[in-house]
């Protein structure tokens, strides 16, 4: 839990990453979002207190409204601060939230994200799915997978994993499973650019676990730990499944899933 803090604290690595994490995006929104972070973890701006209205840092940073929402954003991806309808921004925290922020806007972000990542791969196997893994995947019994599994990671070498992944891909495509590119661009987008087999519908289903001892173990934490399984399936316009993927997160902060919807139509 955060602490209350007291102004002329000495800076510490955990800033400087903050600091380097927003300043290498040249955009207006990121010098903002940078001074307002520097404020936040230097103890200028103590966690509970509200942060400047909208207006207020528009007038003192010289920018638009979209730059100051922008910048609000980033500091709200890093975990240093919280909105809410009809109140404001409020400071919430001295100290980044985690290493990786996957945050949602649209179908394309789901899909994108491990562009911006990479994947150590540890193995990869033909596989014959029987009952329980088909329910487990959302495939068909008796149909051949490659099985490929390894740890997903923040571009940064030195950051903590950020999750388990397991890949099963569709046996008719295993060239993409050994393809060099699969270590920064998912399977299904080579699928789609190698062999013009678009992805159509992605299906995704979030759910809390304890930890197996495998996955547990990979990430360095005591299995039975709280985490988190995100499973997506990626279905072509015909309904064939084309790739499902497992991917197993530590509840620590080393990943939020922030995901942001527009109002319904009407």
């Amino acid at each position: 839990m955060s602490k209350p803090l007291s102004a002329g604290r000495t800076p510490d690595p955990q800033h400087a990453a903050a600091a380097a994490l927003m300043a290498g995006a040249q955009p207006r929104y990121a010098s903002v979002a940078t001074a307002l972070a520097a404020e936040i973890l230097d103890g200028r701006r103590a966690v509970g207190t509200m942060m400047p209205t909208e207006q207020e840092l528009c007038a003192s940073f010289a920018v638009s409204r979209s730059t100051v929402r922008e910048a609000l954003r980033r500091l709200r991806e890093l975990g240093l601060v919280a909105g809410a309808q009809g109140v404001g921004t409020r400071v919430i925290a001295d100290r980044p939230r985690g290493n990786y922020v996957l945050a949602v806007r649209s179908v394309a972000e789901v899909m994108g994200y491990a562009t911006r990542t990479r994947l150590d791969i540890h193995s990869r196997a033909r596989i014959v799915a029987d009952a329980a893994l088909a329910e487990r995947i959302g495939g068909e019994a008796g149909r051949a997978w490659v099985h490929v599994t390894g740890l997903r990671r923040p571009a940064d070498p030195a950051a903590p994993p950020i999750s388990w992944v397991e890949l099963y891909i569709d046996a008719d495509f295993a060239a993409i499973a050994e393809d060099p590119a699969l270590v920064t661009t998912p399977a299904y987008r080579l699928i789609s650019t190698r062999l013009g087999i678009p992805v159509a519908e992605v299906v995704q289903e979030i759910t809390a676990i304890a930890l197996p001892p495998a996955p547990a173990e990979v990430l360095g934490l005591a299995p039975g730990s709280p985490g988190l399984l995100i499973r997506r399936r990626f279905h072509a316009a015909d309904g064939r499944l084309l790739e499902s993927t497992i991917n197993i997160h530590a509840s620590e902060d080393r990943f939020a899933y922030s995901l942001r919807l527009g109002a319904p139509e009407g």
